[in-house]
């Protein structure tokens, strides 16, 4: 009778505990802006409330973590002679009920860092943000915070640009 009980007691305890365990598996793809295709060799690394706990460096421009719930990530994207880019995914208000796997896909692009290409605000935001929707029942990206970061991007890269077509003019007007 008493090894009834507890084997009852632990049967409880694994369903309790395995009722609030759930997986959120992250299924990310690198790639480059000038060729469009995915890049190799990176590395990306995982962060949990800023303390790194896991790094790997890709071998085909795709990586899977497997993140737990009630946390906040920062997954940092990097690679020699490119800009760094993070994103980051919050595990947290996910129901009680419902769904027990969750899978948040993403492809991450990278461009060439160039002297006087003015990025530094990638470095103090991300370039993407997850968290739960209940309206969509799954961990979802925040589009419009997207986009606002694209458009950061893409103003410095005119700008950028702008400087040195004026330059080159000034080069070859001899003003310069």
């Amino acid at each position: 009778m008493k090894s009834l009980i507890i084997y009852a007691l632990l049967i409880l305890a694994s369903l309790v505990s395995g009722a609030q365990e759930r997986i959120i598996k992250l299924d990310a793809k690198i790639s480059a802006v000038q060729s469009a295709k995915k890049i190799n060799i990176a590395t990306v690394t995982l962060f949990d409330n800023d303390v790194r706990v896991d790094s790997i460096v890709t071998q085909n421009g795709k990586c899977i973590f497997i993140l737990k719930e009630n946390h906040r990530y920062k997954i940092e994207f990097s690679k020699a002679g490119y800009v760094s880019k993070y994103l980051v995914i919050e595990t947290t208000d996910l129901p009680e009920k419902g769904k027990k796997k969750f899978k948040v896909k993403v492809e991450v692009v990278l461009f060439a860092s160039r002297k006087g290409l003015k990025m530094d605000f990638l470095k103090l935001k991300p370039i993407g943000i997850a968290k739960y929707e209940s309206i969509y029942k799954k961990i979802k990206w925040d589009e419009e915070y997207t986009r606002s970061i694209e458009e950061l991007i893409i103003h410095e890269t005119l700008h950028y640009h702008k400087e040195k077509s004026e330059e080159i003019l000034e080069l070859k007007n001899g003003t310069k």
